[in-house]
């Protein structure tokens, strides 16, 4: 997600500070960076891959180690790392991106709240209640098309692979790790150890200890998550169980679809997520 973010979710700026302060430690030889995200915001994942191509710059070897999902972002902050560690299992590529715009105008339409006005340019008749003209929709097309080909341009550069070759495999196509390595997106198998050791060796380490660089929880936050863990603890609260069976689906869904939603937060409105990834 754009911006600072709390632990559990990669805020672009929140990783790319933990990177930075990699970068600035001397003591740190080697960086392994390990990813577990489906993607998300396009902006996000550019801010935390130019804090890996500054660590690269400053001489500092950077290890990507996929987990069970390196996809779509999750692959753009991977593919500028010196080199890339995956799982058999896991999934990876769904290179594209898309893009959303929330508007609401159907669902005030239906409870009989309409929007009317004047406009004299392409995008004035645009927003919330109105939702797109065609020529802001024309706009966010060329927009996201601009951003695949760059995607695709950039993945082709860092892992030297033609233009031509990388397309085929790309637009929006789920891989495994191991499919991935014969495409030439991942480097090698392996766990997060051999990712460990592998950054040693480019670093030129015969013996090393590992730093975690971990964004810090505040004290009000550590109260917070002590108070949710007792409590979870002691009453194992879940508010679905108390809802009739018939309407438990239906209120699970909407819970997914409003989290979903509040994680669409990326300034242009372009996402590189995998929503293939999200299928249970």
């Amino acid at each position: 997600m754009d911006g600072s973010q709390p632990r559990g979710t990669i805020g672009g700026d929140t990783t790319a500070s933990l990177l930075r302060q990699a970068r600035n430690d001397d003591k740190v030889k080697g960086v392994v960076l390990r990813v577990d995200s489906p993607g998300g915001s396009a902006f996000a994942s550019e801010v935390i891959r130019n804090e890996i191509e500054a660590l690269k710059a400053a001489g500092k070897p950077v290890v990507v180690s996929m987990s069970s999902l390196a996809a779509s972002g999750g692959y753009w902050i991977s593919m500028s790392a010196d080199r890339i560690v995956a799982q058999p299992t896991t999934l990876t590529g769904s290179i594209g991106i898309f893009s959303v715009i929330t508007t609401f105008e159907k669902g005030l339409n239906k409870l009989g709240v309409y929007t009317d006005g004047v406009g004299t340019s392409p995008f004035s008749d645009v927003g919330l209640t109105t939702g797109l003209s065609q020529g802001a929709k024309d706009a966010f097309q060329l927009g996201i098309e601009h951003g695949y080909q760059r995607f695709i341009g950039l993945v082709s550069d860092n892992r030297q692979i033609p233009l031509e070759q990388i397309d085929k495999i790309a637009q929006g196509r789920v891989w495994t790790g191991q499919d991935a390595m014969q495409f030439g997106l991942v480097d090698r198998m392996g766990d997060f150890d051999d990712a460990v050791a592998l950054a040693a060796e480019l670093a030129g380490l015969e013996q090393y200890s590992i730093y975690w660089v971990e964004e810090p929880l505040t004290p009000f936050e550590q109260l917070i998550q002590e108070v949710a863990n007792q409590v979870q603890v002691k009453f194992g609260f879940d508010i679905t169980t108390y809802l009739p069976d018939s309407i438990a689906p239906i209120a699970k869904q909407v819970v997914q679809d409003a989290n979903l939603l509040g994680s669409l937060n990326d300034p242009k409105g372009q996402y590189a997520f995998c929503l293939n990834c999200q299928v249970q």
